[in-house]
């Protein structure tokens, strides 16, 4: 039997520090790394 691979969190409930529109998935990601997931989406406005 070989490793298994695991998903990372996601950071799927609003952001903490993110404010204003979202318009580019790797700067979402990068703040939801600073709150301690490992990856992130962005979704309209905050």
């Amino acid at each position: 039997m070989g490793p298994t691979a695991v998903e990372g969190r996601k950071c799927e409930s609003p952001s903490h520090k993110f404010k204003g529109m979202c318009m580019n998935h790797d700067n979402c990601a990068t703040v939801c790394q600073t709150e301690g997931y490992e990856d992130g989406k962005c979704e309209g406005f905050r």
